[in-house]
């Protein structure tokens, strides 16, 4: 009886190593999945409709994914979640209109760029304060203005002011912070701010919809240069050099031009 209950014992043992062993392996569909941080309040770029998720982002990390041999995993947050949830390693990357700069490099690693964007100014189609043909004017005229702008987006740090990046602010600018560019638009037209600051294509794509062409001018004066990437878990190189190579093949086939073309060129 004691030898048998020294065998049952090891045995017990060695079966309670394995399950634990294995239950701490990742699964390999988990392997295969590529969990995407993003906010879909951002189209062209990524967008939710009929609860389906839409636009040149989403199409684009579609696309390495399929590179990778992964599937693609969407978690839609608040704008300024996305990062966290990559460091926090809820997620493997981010991609939302992620403009590349020092201060998220801090937190973040990021892709090779995959477009360039800049700010532009939205203003009510019945407003004559705005005449401005180039930056130089455009940011006189804005100078003590109501000013709209997204909270985490570029528009704030062109408004506020922002050192690090170069921007000097709007003098004596009241600024006014939303969630999204819809609720942003609803105010300029109530007369309740005089000017957005915002992203240039989902700016004008706002700005076309049927409710808004007849009411909101658009003035296409680039106001800043910046360039989008995939954000990475810092020091994740593996991953960033598979999401580079996609990145390359994928505009060497001329399939990050298609996206341009469907998602893109039509708000020009």
């Amino acid at each position: 009886m004691k030898s048998f209950a020294k065998i049952l014992t090891l045995v017990l043992s060695v079966l309670l190593l394995t399950a634990c062993f294995t239950g701490c392996q990742p699964k390999e569909e988990e392997k295969n999945v590529l969990k995407v941080a993003t906010n879909a309040e951002f189209p062209p770029f990524e967008s939710l409709e009929n609860g389906e998720y839409v636009g040149f982002d989403v199409e684009l990390i579609q696309l390495i994914a399929e590179k990778l041999e992964m599937t693609v995993e969407f978690s839609n947050m608040e704008f300024e979640a996305v990062l966290g949830a990559i460091t926090s390693g809820t997620c493997d990357v981010g991609i939302s209109g992620l403009t590349i700069n020092e201060k998220r490099r801090l937190s973040v690693d990021f892709s090779d760029p995959y477009y360039t964007s800049y700010q532009i100014v939205l203003a009510a189609a019945s407003n004559g304060a705005f005449t401005a043909t180039n930056k130089e004017e455009m940011d006189l005229q804005l100078v003590g203005k109501k000013i709209g702008v997204c909270s985490g987006y570029t528009g704030v740090a062109y408004v506020e002011g922002d050192e690090e990046a170069g921007y000097p602010g709007i003098a004596d600018a009241d600024v006014r912070i939303y969630d999204n560019l819809s609720l942003a638009i609803l105010d300029l037209k109530n007369g309740n701010i005089d000017a957005i600051v915002m992203d240039d294509v989902p700016a004008r794509a706002a700005a076309a919809t049927q409710e808004n062409k007849d009411a909101v001018k658009v003035f296409n004066i680039p106001l800043t240069t910046e360039e989008y990437g995939i954000a990475l878990r810092k020091g994740n190189t593996v991953l960033a050099e598979k999401v580079n190579k996609a990145l390359k093949e994928l505009k060497d086939e001329g399939k990050i031009d298609e996206l341009l073309e469907r998602w893109i060129s039509v708000v020009e």
